[in-house]
């Protein structure tokens, strides 16, 4: 008896260290990553260099803010909507949950700011008030409605959208070769777009965010896009990396963790920079030629922006601001610009700026009569995560650009953040 379970012992070990080998050569399929769904392309030619079931449906989760954000630029394209557009926080977008930039009721935001919160900060609460804004009311069914117009558009036929942010919701799906669709025009149509998605900092309301894209500090190349976890799929992203001439789109859906998202996505990259050198391909996207213009259903109740109309407010607020200002001499003497700024130097006396909404402060950081000057100063301000815009106003004649960093809701958090992060700067209320 004693050697018969000897017999049948060494018999079941012997299987089971014969089916190790198997289950270990099943789990590292070479070139197979870590997660459900991956594909990477060349932007320049559509060439596919890698793909891992890229037609398995799977939520999108923030990757989802990718096409919001598309929408938005397309609006912008229109003269639809404006980077310096003042957007009204209802009390909905406060509560959408999940990731937030931190925006409360009543608020006013401008569109810029909004864009940034949602590309860095990943903003659920910046999708609401944005998509609330371009709907023309609370009810954001309208905008909806376009992401999945545009999403028919662009040929991604696996792919339903049940809201603006990508929080869970039944029947919102999506796959990777989809999102690579959307990520190569996105990329192509508004390639200005990544002067937000490279950020890895951002601040609004005085809370510190951080992008959740580890690539931009590890991978060379990395220069966005989009990071997104919901428990239903995972940990996805959608990134692009640009080496030389060379622009490869990755997208990976469904890691398990941040680490093993970041570390797929890596690999998948190698991969494909690979790949391309050794002029290897699986395929060539299949893509459909786009109308490039704002669906019908957001164009009804997107509000249309007149330049000239914009112009003449700006006149007229600069010149009730000079008017008031008149009664206050050390004001009216700081708005002046100094004599030895007409080679498109800094102003010397550096101000604080107007009032960009309801009891809200921004700083004049510094001012220009180039504005590709003024535009490079409000980009390397940028890259310290604050919230910036360039404002052209005429004084003493002249035709200056305002560097702006705001809006702040009181004048002690635009007091904290110049102390911290500017070298110069003042603040004021308009």
């Amino acid at each position: 008896m004693r050697e018969k379970s000897r017999v049948l012992f060494l018999t079941m070990l012997l299987v089971m260290l014969a089916a190790r080998p198997v289950q270990a050569a099943h789990q590292q399929v070479p070139g197979a990553l870590g997660a459900k769904s991956a594909i990477a392309m060349d932007l320049a030619t559509g060439r596919i260099l890698y793909e891992q079931n890229p037609d398995q449906q799977i939520p999108p989760a923030s990757l989802t803010k990718v096409l919001t954000l598309y929408l938005a630029f397309e609006a912008i394209q229109e003269h639809r909507l404006s980077l310096t557009d003042t957007v009204l926080v209802t009390s909905d977008a406060p509560q959408a949950g999940g990731s937030r930039m931190n925006l409360r009721p009543g608020e006013r935001v401008i569109v810029r700011e909004l864009m940034k919160g949602i590309a860095v900060a990943s903003g659920n609460d910046a999708c609401v008030a944005l998509a609330q804004h371009l709907s023309g009311g609370e009810d954001f069914h309208p905008f909806v409605a376009a992401m999945n117009a545009k999403a028919h558009e662009l040929g991604m036929n696996d792919t339903v959208f049940k809201n603006p942010n990508g929080m869970p919701a039944d029947g919102q799906v999506t796959t990777a070769r989809d999102m690579l669709k959307l990520s190569a025009s996105y990329l192509r149509r508004f390639p200005q777009a990544l002067t937000f998605h490279s950020m890895t900092t951002y601040v609004h309301n005085n809370h510190n965010h951080h992008n959740a894209n580890r690539l931009l500090n590890t991978y060379e190349g990395v220069d966005g896009l989009k990071t997104g976890y919901v428990r239903a799929s995972g940990y996805n992203n959608v990134v692009t990396a640009k080496r030389g001439e060379t622009r490869i789109v990755a997208v990976v859906l469904g890691a398990r963790s941040a680490g093993a998202r970041a570390a797929a996505t890596s690999k998948l990259l190698d991969i494909a920079f690979q790949r391309l050198n050794q002029g290897q391909a699986v395929a060539t996207l299949e893509e459909q030629k786009t109308r490039g213009v704002l669906p019908s259903s957001l164009a009804r109740t997107a509000p249309k922006t007149d330049p000239d109309l914009r112009a003449a407010q700006q006149v007229a607020d600069l010149r009730a601001s000079q008017v008031r200002n008149q009664s206050v001499p050390a004001a009216s003497a700081a708005v002046q610009p100094a004599n030895d700024a007409a080679d498109d130097k800094p102003a010397s006396r550096e101000l604080v700026q107007r009032k960009t909404g309801k009891s809200t402060y921004a700083i004049q950081e510094s001012s220009f009569q180039s504005r590709q000057k003024a535009e490079r100063r409000a980009q390397h301000l940028e890259k310290k995560g604050l919230p910036v815009k360039v404002v052209a106003t005429n004084l003493g004649g002249s035709k200056w650009y305002r560097v702006l960093v705001g809006p702040y809701a009181s004048v002690d958090a635009a007091k904290k953040t110049r102390e911290k992060m500017l070298t110069r700067g003042s603040v004021t209320e308009e």
